[in-house]
């Protein structure tokens, strides 16, 4: 396995939410070269991290945009909005209906740098999926 790095992602992308976890919690902006490392990390790892890693190129903003976030979609007047940590998701992801995501669970905006935006969006793309797989894609 020449020119491939060896993955150990056990408690590493765990840290890596923990830390975006700590960014928004303080309403931070989140460098953009720390968010694509994030995206690009999940990516090579795929599985649920790239899953995680999904929603949150997903739920994010720029710095300076109007904050009109993933988190702000109507939600059934039965079920009340709880808003998750990146973490939490991570670890209890099975706990969390794929209907349930982005309706009655609810993540932050996370707000990136507006520099190196190229790095930003090709980091984005990695992680994105194609075709209408899940409810919060619309």
């Amino acid at each position: 396995m020449k020119g491939k790095l060896p993955l150990q992602p056990e408690g590493k992308f765990e840290f890596l939410l923990f830390v975006l976890d700590s960014l928004e919690s303080r309403k931070l902006t989140v460098d953009s070269h720390f968010y694509s490392s994030i995206l690009i990390l999940s990516a090579q790892i795929g599985g649920l991290h790239k899953r995680i890693a999904s929603i949150i190129a997903h739920s994010r903003k720029i710095g300076g945009q109007k904050e009109i976030a993933f988190s702000q979609q109507e939600t059934d007047e039965n079920t009340p909005a709880q808003f998750v940590t990146w973490e939490t998701l991570f670890t209890n992801y099975s706990d969390y209906k794929k209907e349930e995501i982005g309706s009655s669970v609810l993540f932050r905006p996370v707000r990136v740098s507006s520099k190196d935006l190229g790095r930003v969006l090709a980091a984005e793309q990695a992680v994105s999926y194609r075709g209408n797989r899940s409810s919060y894609h619309r």
